[in-house]
């Protein structure tokens, strides 16, 4: 029996990005945050240097951030997607510190950092929120297999296809070694 089930938001990958989404869009609907192992074992969570963001104007500014980052990437950096972090990391950061970093971070030039374990502390406060939001099911040991779109209704869906539409993914679970259909009205890959 092919299980179907169905939410408002479909979120494929349970790092920082994930969780963070699905934290971002819960008051709006119902999520299925789908988690290929436990909501510990993402890379977050092995993230140790800390998140870099310019937390002082006086002495630092986006445009040397943004310089730095490039140079830092040997220019092969989207500098768009580098302007676009930079310039949202001080709010992005708030942010995770109100979803319960307990120390707030703490300041040393740009790098926030809780001892040497940054991502361990950022991802633990993550999962906490996600675990007691009400909105949020969490689906651990289960795989997206394959993207939902219109070539299962049999319309030739290739690269070039303009307006692709996703209404979710096959997903196997692991323990019981079924492919379930998640329909959903927004899909969001963050793996």
């Amino acid at each position: 029996i092919i299980m179907v089930k169905k939410f408002d938001f479909l979120v494929i990958g349970s790092g920082l990005a994930g969780m963070s989404f699905a934290l971002k869009v819960a008051h709006k609907g119902k999520v299925a945050l789908i988690c290929k192992a436990g909501l510990e074992e993402a890379n977050t969570y092995f993230a140790q240097g800390g998140i870099a963001s310019v937390t002082n104007l006086k002495v630092d500014n986006f445009e040397k951030h943004i310089e730095d980052t490039m140079i830092a990437g040997d220019w092969i950096s989207d500098r768009a997607a580098v302007e676009k972090v930079v310039r949202e990391a001080p709010a992005q950061i708030q942010e995770l510190i109100k979803w319960g970093d307990k120390e707030g971070g703490h300041s040393e030039f740009r790098i926030l950092h809780h001892k040497d374990n940054t991502g361990a502390e950022i991802q633990t406060s993550l999962i906490e929120a996600v675990k007691a939001h009400p909105n949020i099911t969490i689906f651990t040991d289960h795989y997206a297999v394959e993207i939902i779109t219109q070539h299962h209704l049999g319309i030739i869906v290739t690269r070039h296809t303009p307006g692709i539409k996703c209404f979710g993914a096959y997903v196997l679970n692991e323990k019981t070694g079924e492919v379930d259909t998640f329909l959903s009205k927004v899909t969001v890959m963050a793996t």
